[in-house]
């Protein structure tokens, strides 16, 4: 007995060691600066013994930390997940360490101990809730494999018919999966995808399993996109076979219902990995037949997935979690499962997501940011009816109030979902509008709540018919011919249903796009000259200019002239003042802009005075070409005769400044 407790002791002080050394960089990473050295590592000691004494005091090792028991099961996944933290650990990533003596290597042996100690706790804690909970036995195996083949088929077809340009974040991760496509396979690119997490708006978690399946087949838009469906859309098509299990064909009905699923990765969205996680989110929480710890836990953890794989899900999360404290209301015995949802949720926060946490959620303003993007509920409600349609979202609103009314059962889960849509709602319209993608975070409580009406139908003829008239109206729908537009702005009505199409996009300008491309690229024949896109519109932006012959499958030329990047976007983005050292700037008439001039003086301050031959146009003269490009847009190209004036400069500074005067230093000169 007494070893015993020298172990337990010694393992105690280790373990406060290692999550001291931990701690010291984490803290050291938002604190330092506020706080001494010496400050930082005396709290960093504070917090790692308080953290130890209270897991102790609570008896959590014995309770989460051995899922397989006291045997060679748990040591092996304990060693496992303690080996990876500690090998991968990113927390010297979060600043930059120069010649601070906290870079010197015991402080980065005990980080990494730390790192390998709390990743090992946190696979243990969730092996042990998963063990727990276990397994959901949905017997849907031929109808996955039905649902499989009808997709790849659809995707096929798609890809077979489309001659669309693909931008910005239709293109961005196609891009990233091919660029890690194209770089060596092992160790040092296995730290730059987990890096991105801490340094990249957009991370590399999700074009990384894309990017193994593009180093076999090549990276052109088919592969990335038969990638796409198969690795992200079909687990979130099982999500909802499982969503549906209480009720007869209800998982078939819920895919049918929600063919948005499909439609959103075929345009080159990854952000259906996130929903299915959202989805299963749902189904682990509800499921008030598991222990309630475990199912928190669970829980937990899939909601900080989801923020990690696509950042705006976080919208998601908080809204989760607001919900799920409002649901005790209906249900005070839940109260384990939201302890165990938060404490879960807080832990996989700051270990995998602290950069984000506390650079962007608690240290920026969104609101202000990001304003530019807020175009109004008109456009919020256009999206939502656009991709679910109103009658849609009426039978699930009609869902929710049902079960709240009539199933005591049910009241729990029905104010979760009831409650977390509309939180979410109002956070994200706090900051921006809707996008396609975006309303991907309101499917798990839509299909939630259709999940929940099918199974309180009455086992009548009319009844079920009438549920398989509604799935079918929505599946169908996308199907059906007809135009689409460019923007949420040329939509004057709310869709019943579904006004997506599947039908393959065609690009009637795709010839005058190309013949722009080889224009451009012809003129460093002579020598490599650079260039920068003056536009951001739906028609022509510096994407739409770059990945013409990608998406046309054209192979790139030999010679191309380099393109210098031009920031878009006022408030969010600083002046590209390298532009101007471009040989060349392209530029459309009228202008173009997609947020509307208010919100991009950045490009309107030098496409004016490029058109009207003014100001700072005078440097420049327009070449003997133009191209016609859909809604009567033009494209010039027009060549830097002689260098730009610190006057000249200075104007544009001025011009921003006046705009923008909390925002100096963003369009600063100097």
């Amino acid at each position: 007995m007494k070893k015993r407790k020298i172990a337990a002791y010694a393992a105690a002080l280790a373990a406060w060691g290692c999550l001291t050394g931990l701690l010291l960089i984490r803290l050291w990473a938002v604190a330092y600066g506020a706080l001494s050295g010496p400050a930082v590592m005396a709290l960093a000691a504070a917090l790692s013994a308080a953290a130890v004494a209270a897991a102790l005091k609570a008896g959590l090792p014995r309770r989460w930390l051995l899922p397989f028991g006291r045997g060679w099961k748990t040591a092996a996944l304990a060693a496992a997940a303690f080996a990876l933290g500690a090998v991968f650990d990113t927390s010297y990533d979060l600043f930059y360490v120069g010649e601070y003596t906290i870079g010197a290597l015991p402080f980065r042996l005990l980080c990494a101990l730390g790192s390998g100690l709390v990743l090992a706790a946190i696979v243990l804690a969730l092996a042990t809730a998963l063990r727990e909970f276990s397994p959901l036995r949905c017997g849907r195996g031929r109808a996955m494999l039905v649902i499989a083949l009808i997709v790849n088929v659809v995707t096929a077809y798609y890809c077979a018919g489309s001659s669309k340009i693909y931008y910005w974040d239709n293109a961005t991760y196609w891009d990233i999966s091919a660029m890690l496509a194209s770089q060596p396979l092992g160790l040092d690119q296995v730290r730059l995808v987990l890096r991105s997490v801490i340094t990249e708006e957009y991370n590399y978690l999700l074009a990384w399993p894309i990017s193994l399946i593009m180093r076999v087949l090549g990276t052109g838009r088919y592969v990335y996109l038969l990638a796409v469906v198969n690795l992200y859309v079909l687990p979130a098509m099982h999500a909802l076979l499982v969503l549906g299990r209480d009720s007869r064909r209800g998982g078939i009905l819920l895919c049918c219902a929600t063919p948005m699923l499909l439609y959103t990765a075929l345009v080159g969205f990854v952000d259906t990995a996130a929903a299915a996680a959202g989805i299963w989110a749902f189904i682990v929480y509800t499921d008030r037949s598991r222990p309630a710890a475990a199912r928190g836990a669970l829980t937990g953890a899939l909601l900080v997935l989801m923020f990690l794989l696509r950042r705006y899900f976080f919208f998601f999360t908080v809204s989760f979690g607001f919900a799920a404290l409002a649901a005790l209301l209906a249900d005070r015995r839940q109260w384990r499962s939201f302890a165990a949802l938060v404490c879960a949720g807080i832990a996989c926060s700051l270990f995998f997501g602290q950069s984000f946490v506390a650079e962007q959620v608690l240290g920026s303003n969104y609101f202000d940011t990001y304003s530019a993007y807020d175009l109004g509920r008109w456009t919020d409600a256009v999206m939502l009816c656009r991709y679910f349609g109103y009658i849609l979202l009426a039978a699930a609103a009609a869902c929710l109030v049902f079960l709240l009314a009539r199933r005591p059962d049910s009241r729990y889960g029905a104010a979760l979902a009831l409650v977390q849509p509309l939180l979410c709602f109002a956070l994200f319209t706090a900051v921006q509008s809707h996008g396609q993608q975006h309303t991907l975070l309101y499917l798990p409580a839509v299909a939630f709540a259709l999940a929940g009406g099918l199974a309180a139908l009455p086992d009548r003829f009319y009844a079920r018919a009438a549920a398989c008239a509604l799935s079918a109206a929505a599946l169908i729908s996308p199907f059906l011919p007809r135009e689409q537009p460019d923007s949420a702005a040329e939509v004057r009505s709310l869709s019943a249903l579904r006004s997506f199409s599947f039908a393959p996009p065609q690009r009637s300008d795709a010839a005058q796009l190309v013949a722009l491309r080889a224009y451009v690229d012809g003129l460093s024949s002579g020598g490599q000259k650079t260039a920068a896109v003056i536009a951001s519109s739906f028609t022509i932006n510096s994407d739409i200019y770059e990945n013409v012959y990608r998406s046309l499958g054209i192979p790139e030329p030999e010679t191309r002239t380099e393109i210098i990047y031009f920031a878009t976007v006022d408030k969010r983005d600083a002046f590209s003042w390298d532009a101007l050292e471009a040989d060349y700037l392209i530029a459309a008439s009228p202008v173009q802009t997609h947020l509307g001039e208010d919100s991009q003086h950045l490009v309107t301050v030098l496409a004016e005075p490029l058109l009207s031959g003014t100001g700072i146009g005078g440097a420049y003269e327009p070449l003997d070409a133009a191209f016609e490009l859909e809604g009567g847009v033009t494209v010039y190209v027009y060549e830097r005769v002689r260098e730009i004036t610190a006057a000249e400069r200075e104007a544009i500074s001025a011009a921003l400044t006046a705009v923008y005067p909390d925002y100096a230093e963003l369009y600063s000169y100097n």
